[in-house]
């Protein structure tokens, strides 16, 4: 397997994860002064993230057409990664609050997370990595629905979405196998 076609193809889902370990280690290792440009780093970084995606490449398909990418997946991932960075802009004055200040490189790790799931759905040609995705998803998403946990409503509303989420799961994951048993294969 040669290893700059998936740098090729997977740009989009390599870069977005080393955002991710970038982010998670400047949080770990950022002073005082430095995390107060938190938020600028991690907008900039999501900015260079945009252009990398807009930058059209060949289509393709990776790990036994499990995973498949178009030329028109980068402009979504695009789209993806812009709300992302809306949301990051619209938290800045939210996160610098007292009691949310502690809690920054949580929120972002977590939309970042959120973010590298929604990537997988929309490159998966196969069932198996559009659940994968989907797990990773909504998963990071349930904690952030749960995010401010000293407020009941918060909790409440974090354990609804873990509850509905696994119905859905399950739901889905039962309707897979009825496809996998009826055309013997899980692929698009």
């Amino acid at each position: 397997m040669d290893y700059t076609s998936i740098f090729t193809l997977m740009r989009a889902e390599v870069t977005l994860t080393a955002i991710l370990v970038f982010v998670f280690l400047y949080d770990l290792m950022a002073g005082e002064r430095a995390r107060r440009r938190f938020s600028a780093v991690v907008c900039c970084l999501m900015v260079v993230q945009v252009v990398v995606n807009l930058v059209p490449a060949a289509g393709g398909e990776l790990f036994g057409g499990m995973f498949c990418h178009t030329p028109m997946d980068g402009i979504v991932k695009s789209m993806l990664s812009v709300g992302a960075l809306i949301v990051f802009m619209q938290s800045d004055t939210w996160l610098r609050r007292e009691d949310t200040r502690h809690k920054q490189g949580e929120f972002y790790i977590l939309t970042l997370s959120t973010l590298l799931g929604m990537y997988f759905m929309i490159g998966a040609g196969n069932f198996l990595l559009f659940f994968i995705g989907l797990e990773l998803a909504s998963v990071p998403m349930a904690c952030l629905v749960a995010f401010d946990k000293y407020k009941r409503y918060s909790a409440e509303a974090g354990a609804k979405y873990i509850l509905c989420a696994l119905f859905s799961s399950g739901l889905m994951l039962y309707g897979i196998s009825f496809l996998y048993g009826t055309t013997g294969t899980l692929y698009f």
